[in-house]
């Protein structure tokens, strides 16, 4: 039986552990096709029940050098924001689900949403010998290219699956 994989990607308002989040997008898929699945997950987060979590300065003057599209979707308002706590179960349970769990760079998703869920007195929805670090297989493409980033959590999990995709074929993998 092949391993299922999923891709996770947030948006913060700083780079530490606690970090808020303003999104989390999670996309199943098959490492060694084009194929995903149909596990999709989206969700924008009430900065308001992160009081605990911390903004960062720097984070905050970097966004308001992204596009205004990126800003509204990240920071915008709107009835559908939920509390951290429920995002993060509902993540979770999503989670338990696949074997692989991959982010766009292992010093960064991982250790806030970590952090996120033993704040919110939820189980880590990991086994830290289930997760990866796609920019390592991308490294080891030389011009396989520049990945995409609009900073919208979902379309940023599909770049990052399109380009892992794209490196394991020209590394000849099959099967992982």
């Amino acid at each position: 039986m092949s391993k299922t994989h999923l891709m996770i990607d947030i948006e913060t308002l700083g780079t530490g552990p606690d970090s808020v989040i303003l999104t989390i997008g999670a996309q199943g898929f098959d490492p060694t096709s084009t194929l995903f699945t149909d596990a999709t997950y989206y969700k924008r987060l009430d900065i308001d029940s992160q009081q605990d979590r911390s903004v960062n300065d720097d984070t905050i003057a970097w966004w308001s050098k992204q596009s205004q599209e990126a800003q509204d979707e990240a920071m915008g308002d709107g009835d559908d924001r939920v509390s951290i706590k429920d995002a993060l179960d509902e993540l979770g349970k999503l989670i338990w689900k696949h074997d692989i769990i991959w982010c766009n760079g292992a010093s960064f998703d991982f250790p806030i949403l970590d952090d996120a869920f033993v704040k919110n007195d939820l189980a880590v929805p990991w086994k830290y010998w289930n997760t990866r670090d796609t920019r390592t297989v991308y490294s080891l493409v030389p011009n396989l290219g520049k990945l995409g980033n609009n900073h919208n959590a979902l379309a940023d999990c599909v770049n990052q699956i399109d380009m892992l995709q794209k490196a394991l074929k020209l590394l000849g993998i099959t099967k992982l």
